[in-house]
């Protein structure tokens, strides 16, 4: 069981990769062509979505307007309280901070700059995501089944 669980986490895995860079470009239309603050973007994406992709952006939205902080801080607050939800692997989690870092603290031109240069770094996250699926997949599955077999053989 453990092996089949272990083996939708890595599927699970790529499709939040998909999910974030279908977000950033969306993202990157509010700021860059609507002329959105990075705010009302986020807000935005939150009402028209239904994914834990949307509520983490509501959510950031939330505490940056209830706790007067920055999207900076919320960002922040946002991603401790979705790590255990979301089925990454650190370096994904890196990206994320990374884009509360900047985000909002430039121009709508920089910040598009920044949108499209952190899709880049996901979409090879999501190459690498699959490259160790494909590896990993099988193993686990067949670790899984093997394992039981054996607890059957022990209790026998």
């Amino acid at each position: 069981m453990a092996g089949f669980t272990y083996s939708r986490f890595l599927t699970e895995r790529i499709e939040y990769i998909r999910e974030i860079q279908s977000f950033l470009m969306e993202l990157e239309n509010e700021i860059h062509y609507m002329g959105r603050p990075l705010g009302e973007a986020l807000s935005q994406y939150a009402r028209n979505r239904t994914s834990s992709l949307s509520e983490f952006t509501g959510r950031v939205y939330e505490i940056s307007v209830n706790e007067g902080n920055g999207i900076d801080a919320a960002w922040r607050k946002g991603i401790e309280e979705f790590r255990k939800r979301w089925p990454m692997d650190q370096e994904e989690w890196n990206l994320l901070s990374q884009m509360g870092e900047v985000l909002g603290k430039t121009d709508r031109a920089g910040q598009s700059s920044f949108i499209k240069m952190m899709r880049e770094k996901f979409a090879v996250q999501e190459k690498k995501a699959e490259e160790d699926r494909i590896r990993k997949e099988k193993l686990y599955r067949d670790l899984g089944i093997l394992g039981g077999l054996a607890i059957v053989l022990v209790l026998i």
